[in-house]
């Protein structure tokens, strides 16, 4: 039998799905540092990681239990023979070990983790201000930077307001160089950074853990060309906003949007399916009936069904692991939602709400607010009239929103194939994989599993 040691010394990272009762399922990304002196440390983003401790762990046949000093729940962790840790409890996930390194080859890599409740592009919802950071490396000490983001949405414990307002961060460049588990970046203005730096190579998980942060390698160099150039751009922020006198009424608004995306194709709509993966091994597919009020959401991992949200005109419940409850009001309201988001929300049957919205300025932009009863939707319209998001807030909770890309075009219909959502901590990426328009839905497709 072979002798077991006692500690473990090195970065594990991996991924967590989880349940809440108002968002639906959630990623949480984990990052822990083990040291041999049966130490642990899960907050790289801090200077003083590297002696920084968030509690204990043991190692003993093979389980590595952590004890942590604020009190948050212990975590037990099976080493597995390849050296990864498989947890052993709740819905199973893998954490595996990132190395040091002192070369880096040339590449694009971006931050895109997120977290929703939904999120596809027809209009399931999802959920605050979503952000995207790129890094390049050149593989010969050089770097450069870019940040875009949605920023300023909010909602107010009194019901009062949302806002809402596109930015480029701006683009910086520089020098770096590895060391023991770290980066120094030096900027183009002087600026001097010393982050918590892991790689895992190709073929592995292609990624890199920079100051904590999971940043993917990104194939397609040529979607952000100017990230490879060398000269350092300041990040202002783009203010100029149109004048306040002459915005355009919702109806002009949403016959712009209606041109742009579909008009008389959408309105055809009854019923769409549509599947979307998220993070790789997970799958939404939902199902809406726009006639009947009927929205359904599945979500698997790995094809294993974990969890259905299903709402029929005012009643709704959740399944989770065998167990059905009812729908609260809030995800019954979430669910509703859904249907005035979007390219879904263009549909002639659903536009009555847009139609009684205010228009605000938003840089050169346009935010539409509507409400459908107490909660507040906004529309976020590019000045070409493009649909760039959508936002929502329940209950005058922290508004959600979701920013579209990749629009493909399928029946007349113009649709986002990448929704990009966030809660303001959380961020997650959906990516459609394909859409039925108009499927037939019969009641086997809105039964309760196992019945």
């Amino acid at each position: 039998m072979c002798a077991q040691s006692p500690t473990l010394n090195g970065v594990y990272i991996g991924a967590e799905l989880y349940n809440t009762p108002f968002n639906g399922m959630q990623i949480n990304n984990i990052v822990i540092s083990f040291r041999s002196d049966g130490t642990f440390n899960n907050a790289l983003s801090q200077a003083d990681w590297k002696t920084k401790s968030s509690g204990s762990y043991t190692v003993k046949n093979n389980l590595v239990q952590l004890t942590f000093k604020n009190g948050d729940e212990s975590k037990k962790y099976k080493l597995a023979a390849n050296g990864h840790l498989e947890s052993t409890a709740g819905i199973k996930h893998t954490l595996y070990k990132v190395k040091k390194v002192t070369v880096i080859p040339a590449g694009l890599y971006e931050k895109r983790s997120a977290s929703t409740s939904g999120g596809i592009g027809t209009g399931m919802p999802a959920v605050g201000a979503f952000s995207s950071d790129l890094i390049y490396f050149d593989g010969k000490g050089n770097f450069s930077t870019e940040r875009s983001s949605v920023v300023g949405v909010t909602g107010d414990a009194v019901g009062g307001t949302i806002g809402g307002k596109f930015e480029k961060n701006g683009k910086t460049s520089g020098t770096y160089k590895l060391g023991d588990g770290e980066i120094t970046l030096t900027f183009g203005n002087g600026t001097v950074a010393k982050q918590s730096f892991f790689y895992s190579p190709p073929n592995e998980e292609d990624l890199i853990l920079l100051n904590g942060e999971f940043y993917f390698r990104n194939e397609d160099d040529k979607e952000k060309p100017a990230i490879k150039q060398g000269t350092t751009v300041s990040s202002k922020t783009n203010t100029s906003k149109p004048a306040t006198t002459g915005l355009p009424a919702p109806a002009n608004l949403l016959t712009q949007l209606r041109a742009h995306y579909g008009g008389e194709n959408i309105d055809k709509l009854t019923t769409v399916r549509e599947t979307a993966t998220v993070t790789g091994n997970m799958q939404i597919i939902a199902l809406t009936d726009i006639l009947n009020n009927r929205i359904r959401a599945e979500v698997r991992q790995n094809g294993k069904l974990l969890l259905v949200k299903q709402l029929d005109g005012n009643e709704g419940w959740q399944w989770m692991n065998g167990t059905k409850k009812p729908l609260t009001q809030d995800e019954k309201d979430e669910l509703t939602l859904s249907l005035y988001q979007g390219i879904l929300g263009l549909h002639k049957k659903l536009t009555s709400s847009f139609l009684t919205g205010t228009v605000s300025a938003s840089g050169d932009d346009y935010i539409v607010t509507f409400y459908r009863s107490k909660n507040k939707l906004l529309y976020l319209i590019g000045s070409d009239y493009s649909l760039k998001g959508n936002a929502y807030s329940i209950n005058s909770a922290p508004a959600n929103i979701s920013i579209y890309k990749d629009f493909t075009k399928a029946n007349g219909i113009t649709y986002p194939a990448t929704t990009e959502s966030s809660d303001g901590k959380n961020k997650l990426v959906s990516n459609t994989t394909s859409i039925e328009f108009n499927p037939v839905l019969t009641e086997d497709s809105w039964k309760m599993p196992g019945s």
